[in-house]
């Protein structure tokens, strides 16, 4: 079972991975996380970045990666409809640069950016193949 969040302003970001682990051991949960939040994942089906993103004034971290993100895609709001419809033709760009930006990050120490939802959209691709038999 995967559990889909960002980090964006979550209080308890750490203790929830810390928890999420607690379960993999006995694999019930998989952390599925984007840093700092998910439109970063939807913008690298656009573009390859690794910049950090930070709160600038009153927008937030994630306010900052929306705004970057609708200059690709402007009719974007949180919790849109059809989005994977929209973007399923970049799909396999947006899983290139998710893994090349989670390189970087780890290379970096740090997360900001990454994203692991190239992974659960893997396994999700994987149990398509198998049930079709493709």
């Amino acid at each position: 079972m995967y559990c889909v969040f960002d980090k964006d302003s979550h209080e308890t970001y750490t203790e929830t991975l810390q928890n999420i682990a607690l379960f993999h051991i006995e694999n019930v949960f998989q952390a599925s996380v984007s840093v700092p939040c998910f439109e970063y994942w939807l913008l690298l089906h656009f573009i390859y970045t690794a910049k950090p993103y930070a709160a600038a004034g009153s927008r937030s971290i994630g306010k900052q990666v929306l705004n970057e993100l609708k200059g690709y895609l402007p009719e974007y709001e949180k919790g849109s409809s059809g989005i994977f419809t929209l973007l399923h033709g970049n799909l396999e760009f947006a899983k290139g640069n998710a893994i090349s930006s989670l390189k970087c990050a780890e290379d970096s120490f740090t997360d900001n950016p990454s994203t692991h939802i190239h992974e659960l959209v893997e396994y999700l691709q994987d149990i398509k193949t198998a049930s079709t038999g493709m």
